[in-house]
């Protein structure tokens, strides 16, 4: 390792641990490295970098997802998903709970994010958990293990920046990533059935005649119009991904301002402008990290771990297993939207060279870097969970270890066998 990738390296991490913001340490960091080096000519083209990390046309897609899912959060759609889960999955015992991770299901092909299921949800099922007798700890657990499958169901909007960071198909990874996400789901749902049985959990009682069935059917159809119209336009060529995030956004606005007036026309100012906040904040770090990426390729870090994987000679399940043990690790400590920018192009280059598809690739390291959203010193998730159930650490970490095990367990099948990621897009054509 160089001197000068070395200062590079210890200053961000340092500039970290002061608790800069993330975008301004990789920026001090890189003039770190021109300062160190004595480059004093790429002072302009690191702020070039920047801008051109922020001009993709793919990264406009960002903004409309994130619109969108602000729309039908302020919409209260929440309501149509959860009647519509419990009439299919409440009848079960543990019903509640099985409802949760359902409407997680559903949610998450809406609002593709972790956090607007916690929002949106945890209010509704934690209380309403507690209620039916189960323990706070527990019903925060179902509510942040569920939350993780809405960035792996599209619209995803990490894999939108996977995909415009790497050069991976936006459309081949939310095709890539749509059956795992489905697979953590059925596993947590098996979990809680067991758990069921095992602590004698309610069902929810309620008549389910076919009328009312075709009701709440009828309700909930409008607004999952939203992930088919993203995956069909996406997926048959017919919409780029941003196109598919304008769209996506429009009809959300329709339905929620015209066709079920759920959101007044006054609030659409506050609406718009926590999107806008949001995305901004979000492409700044993306900007800042292409100069990061260009800096660490500079310096022919892909190269070097290439090189240093190869030379290991661990095969594909070692190499794989490499690679998941390092996500996890970073997942712990940084959100994976960071994870990504920061390191997405050097372990998928590394990935490439070590002979495992891209694609498979781009959904396990998505698919892990959700598990660090339930994992301390990060977990934000479980800690926004937590402050909804006021529960305590300790009891909702004791809850959530059997829902991870079989979140991990999820991870090593997705792992060890690709036709799980990539079965989906070799059958659209990709």
């Amino acid at each position: 390792m160089t001197f000068s990738l070395t200062a590079l390296l210890v200053s961000f991490v340092s500039l970290i641990l002061t608790g800069l913001p993330i975008a301004w340490a990789m920026m001090a960091s890189v003039l770190v490295w021109v300062t160190v080096t004595g480059n004093w000519h790429f002072m302009p083209v690191a702020s070039e970098r920047v801008y051109q990390g922020m001009d993709t046309f793919v990264l406009m897609a960002v903004p409309l997802f994130i619109l969108a899912g602000e729309l039908v959060n302020e919409g209260k759609i929440t309501d149509r998903l959860i009647n519509f889960a419990n009439a299919i999955f409440g009848w079960m015992r543990g019903g509640l709970a099985q409802v949760n991770v359902g409407a997680s299901i559903l949610f998450a092909g809406i609002t593709g994010v972790a956090l607007g299921d916690i929002a949106s949800l945890g209010r509704v099922f934690i209380p309403s958990m507690v209620r039916q007798g189960y323990s706070s700890a527990y019903a925060a657990a179902v509510t942040a293990s569920s939350s993780i499958i809405g960035p792996m169901v599209p619209p995803s909007l990490i894999a939108v920046i996977y995909g415009s960071m790497t050069d991976v198909s936006i459309g081949a990874l939310m095709a890539a990533t749509l059956v795992p996400g489905l697979l953590i789901g059925v596993a947590q749902m098996i979990l809680v059935a067991i758990q069921a049985r095992i602590y004698n959990f309610p069902r929810v009682e309620m008549d389910r005649p076919p009328k009312a069935l075709a009701k709440v059917t009828g309700h909930a159809i409008v607004p999952l119009m939203i992930p088919v119209i993203i995956l069909a336009g996406m997926l048959g060529g017919i919409m780029t991904p941003t196109e598919a995030g304008g769209v996506a956004a429009a009809y959300a606005l329709v339905v929620s301002l015209v066709l079920f007036r759920s959101i007044r026309i006054s609030a659409l100012a506050d609406v718009f402008s926590r999107s806008a906040m949001f995305s901004g904040q979000l492409l700044i770090i993306v900007g800042c990290g292409a100069a990061f990426s260009w800096v660490m390729g500079m310096e022919n870090v892909p190269h070097m771990i290439g090189s240093m994987i190869e030379g290991w000679g661990f095969g594909y399940f070692g190499t794989m297993l490499v690679f998941n043990l390092i996500l996890l690790v970073l997942g712990m400590f940084i959100d994976p939207t960071t994870v990504i920018i920061l390191f997405g192009p050097l372990l998928s280059s590394a990935a490439t060279q070590a002979g495992i598809d891209p694609l498979h690739f781009g959904a396990v390291a998505i698919l892990n870097l959700n598990v660090g959203l339930l994992t301390p010193p990060l977990g934000v998730c479980l800690f926004a969970a937590e402050r909804l159930a006021g529960c305590g650490i300790g009891p909702l970490l004791r809850s959530t270890i059997p829902f991870l095990l079989v979140t991990i367990l999820t991870l090593a099948l997705v792992s060890a066998f690709p036709g799980f990621s990539l079965w989906l897009p070799n059958a659209l054509g990709f």
